[in-house]
């Protein structure tokens, strides 16, 4: 039985030390092709909400680069809060909208604010915005 699991182990030793790392290089595509993206604001202040409300929002952006604007995803903080935004490139010079509904049931008595973060082909990748409300 010994025997049996020193094999298995040496086996499994084995297969890994054959397998290729990743380098870390980035692809120079990826690089050379990134653009700017410009924000008409970066809070959105709900003021007050009552508890149980749900609020809509959006930010404004205009690709401000020369490379067409791939958005990969848009994260937010909590489930509280969902997103939409647009799923095709936007066109250097055009502009668009990140959507978002955000739903205050269980915040009673509380100050929100939850980041919303637009991950896209853009230096830097990633751009931090901001909710905020005061919820009664």
């Amino acid at each position: 039985m010994r025997n049996i699991i020193c094999c298995l182990f040496a086996l499994v030793v084995l297969a890994g030390c054959g397998q290729k790392k990743d380098s870390g290089n980035i692809d120079a595509s990826v690089v050379e092709n990134t653009t700017r993206i410009r924000f008409e604001r970066d809070v959105i202040d709900f003021k007050r909400v009552q508890a149980g409300e749900r609020v809509t929002g959006s930010f404004r952006f205009t690709n401000a680069g020369s490379n067409d604007l791939v958005i990969y995803e848009v994260s937010t903080s909590c489930g509280c809060t969902v997103v939409d935004y647009p799923r095709s490139a936007i066109a250097p010079g055009e502009s668009s909208t990140i959507s978002l509904t955000y739903d205050s049931d269980g915040a009673s008595g509380m100050r929100i604010s939850k980041e919303v973060v637009v991950l896209a082909n853009t230096e830097p990748s990633k751009t931090k915005l901001r909710i905020v409300a005061d919820v009664y």
